[in-house]
């Protein structure tokens, strides 16, 4: 599909791409290229290929290709492919939604890295960070994946999927991605030296829900079926409210264990905790991040380990988040 500036922004729904050179071309002027035509894609636009390729005549950093969406949360998972040389198609989403660009590769030796249905970060305690959807790393870097559980669903294991401008392949190289079968709910990932699409893949027509005890804290993530008397398929009810609270006060979607525990402990008055342990792996200077820790712990909304760490930086998901505030809730610990 060819798109010219001068005509108005379209609208793609449910199409399927099959067999194109380029799936979409956006004409620019060289002199004002961030005025490129922007294209809208619903959930269901998809390439026989595995990725929709996307070229732009004037290639410049943040051209935006598609329309922003809000309230909504699936652009990211488009597979989009930039046919541009040395040119990489990202993902952002700010408060007046999400929406695809244009971005330059950082150097020869970096490559990107988009996830679906997972959470990415990388480093360890106290210098670990959560990744963007997307993000670009140099190879052998390694990332921690935690499956996200849209909905509930169990997660049943990851695809990794090379990106090229001919196209995506699946790629099943073990040195690449390791995860236990039996608990996919986490990963390793090794960054190869090509751009690549993670996705977290999950058992239709199940629902779980994140617990609270395990030793690998993947209690977070996969455990029992109820928690707090409230089922996790309920969970849209939940977030719905939370999601209000989080937007009146201001304040980000917990992403990690220590964001969540503040969350929660903020919300009770700061409550002061039994115990005056600290935790090795939070800074002893961060009172508030202790007392929040030990408190979530002390009210089993929240598990630790026995050699005295939290894991403060451990990612936890949207539905770990509101199914933990019901829990409180139903704890009274806050209305």
């Amino acid at each position: 599909m060819e798109y010219d500036p001068e005509g108005s922004d379209i609208k793609l729904k449910n199409v399927t791409f099959e067999n194109n050179e380029t799936d979409i071309y956006l004409k620019n002027d060289s002199s004002t290229p961030a005025n490129a035509p922007q294209v809208e894609l619903d959930e269901g636009t998809k390439d026989t290929a595995g990725a929709i390729t996307v070229e732009v005549e004037n290639p410049a950093n943040g051209v935006q290709i598609t329309t922003k969406t809000t309230d909504e949360d699936y652009q990211q998972n488009l597979k989009l492919a930039s046919k541009n040389d040395g040119w990489l198609i990202g993902y952002k989403k700010d408060a007046d939604g999400e929406y695809r660009y244009l971005t330059q590769r950082e150097g020869d030796t970096y490559f990107g890295l988009n996830t679906i249905n997972a959470t990415a970060t990388t480093g360890e305690g106290d210098n670990a960070a959560t990744l963007e959807s997307y993000a670009q790393l140099t190879e052998g870097t390694p990332v921690k994946l935690t499956a996200d559980i849209p909905g509930g669903k169990p997660c049943t294991g990851w695809k990794v999927e090379k990106i090229a401008a001919e196209g995506v392949t699946e790629v099943h190289d073990a040195g690449v991605i390791k995860y236990d079968p039996e608990n996919p709910e986490t990963a390793t990932l090794t960054m190869p030296d090509y751009d690549i699409f993670v996705t977290a893949e999950y058992e239709e027509g199940t629902t779980v829900d994140p617990g609270t005890g395990d030793s690998d804290y993947g209690g977070d993530i996969a455990a029992g079926v109820v928690i707090g008397g409230i089922a996790a398929v309920g969970a849209y009810e939940v977030g719905t409210g939370l999601y209000r609270i989080l937007a009146m006060d201001d304040v980000a979607m917990p992403t990690n264990r220590i964001a969540l525990a503040k969350l929660l402990w903020e919300r009770a008055g700061k409550p002061e905790p039994e115990s005056t342990a600290l935790y090795s792996d939070i800074s002893a200077e961060d009172t508030d991040a202790q007392k929040a820790a030990r408190w979530a712990v002390e009210q089993e909304l929240l598990n630790d380990a026995e050699d005295g760490k939290f894991h403060p930086a451990f990612p936890v998901s949207k539905l770990r988040v509101c199914l933990t505030w019901e829990n409180a809730k139903q704890k009274g610990l806050f209305d």
